[in-house]
């Protein structure tokens, strides 16, 4: 089983808590949170079982809880699951788990016939499904060991919107969050909601329990310039009360195929931009130099061919600029006081 005391799961930060349910929240926050926040709660977005192993075959038995398809993302990435393998820095995609379009529960071995050796390896669950069981099959004689370490031991939280929580590549950990935490080697939490990321205090309160190394709030793109300007600044307060240092990026919302012929599209994209502006430099007058900022509008440039899958979710090549931009900025504020 996933929870077996070997396997490292990363992404989900109440993983022990939770007692080894697939929750992106713990299990006491459905009495605080909003039924959809709950809901999508409960899809293991950019979390991934990172272990080494010595193993020739591998297999995965899952449980999702359903076989739903969604109209605008492969049920590969909603309800799949992909191995990645490797070493710190260099690992790369190995195998894919296809769900079965007509069941929740579904078998795929992903490797087999292999040379008997250690292998770091990274198994992402699914962006977009519930998942309720996962069961992982090895040689009787393999043993698994704990992954290399990583590059700092605080993860980057990131709480957002459709975008962050994936929608809509065409595999786990396609994702840019996902990315960007192979890309630095780091423990990524993907606290993106679908529709539902409004910066409301209760998520802010959650976030702050997080012991984080850096938190990114990136959820505009589910609100409005005059909801943004009320939400933004209580939902930093919060943060601050209980994690007065650690460092926060606002991330300003990307730009959408619509933006170049929409006028209301435009207007509320900009509008989101100049808010989170306005607070950024405010906050930083008042001295937070811990405070950070990410202009959006640069990390998918308008325009870009291939970019989207429905003109406003990126596909896999959108979602793999942004995360090239994005690490570095990450990286500028995790790593500048090291040697």
């Amino acid at each position: 089983p996933a929870s077996d005391k070997r396997f490292t799961m990363r992404g989900l930060a109440w993983w022990k808590q939770n007692r080894g349910a697939f929750c992106r929240l713990p299990l006491t926050a459905e009495k605080i949170v909003r039924p959809e926040v709950w809901h999508l709660a409960q899809h293991p977005s950019s979390a991934h079982l990172a272990f080494r192993c010595n193993t020739t075959r591998l297999a995965v038995r899952v449980t999702n809880d359903s076989p739903g398809v969604m109209h605008h993302m492969p049920s590969t990435g909603s309800n799949g699951l992909v191995l990645y393998a490797g070493t710190p820095g260099r690992i790369r995609p190995w195998s894919n788990a296809i769900p079965d379009q007509s069941k929740p529960e579904f078998e795929r071995e992903l490797f087999k016939e292999l040379e008997k050796r250690p292998r770091e390896f990274n198994l992402y669950l699914p962006l977009y499904r519930a998942l309720l069981k996962l069961e992982i099959g090895i040689d009787r004689d393999a043993t698994i060991t704990a992954p290399s370490p990583l590059a700092i031991s605080k993860p980057v939280v990131v709480y957002g919107t459709s975008i962050t929580q994936g929608g809509c590549v065409a595999s786990p950990g396609s994702d840019w969050v996902s990315t960007v935490g192979r890309m630095l080697n780091i423990d990524t939490v993907n606290l993106g909601f679908s529709g539902n990321g409004k910066g409301e205090p209760e998520l802010a309160h959650l976030l702050s329990e997080i012991d984080a190394s850096l938190y990114i709030l990136d959820y505009p793109g589910n609100t409005f310039p005059k909801e943004l300007r009320k939400t933004l600044p209580k939902f930093l307060s919060i943060l601050r009360a209980k994690r007065p240092d650690t460092p926060v990026m606002f991330q300003t919302p990307i730009v959408y195929s619509r933006f170049g012929f929409m006028q209301d599209v435009r207007e509320r994209l900009i509008g989101l931009r100049d808010t989170m502006l306005e607070v950024y430099v405010r906050e930083r007058k008042k001295g937070d130099a811990n405070l950070h900022l990410v202009d959006g509008f640069g990390l998918l440039p308008f325009g870009t061919d291939n970019a989207f899958c429905d003109g406003a979710h990126p596909a896999d090549h959108g979602f793999r600029m942004i995360a090239e931009r994005m690490a570095p900025a990450i990286a500028q504020i995790l790593m500048r006081d090291a040697d």
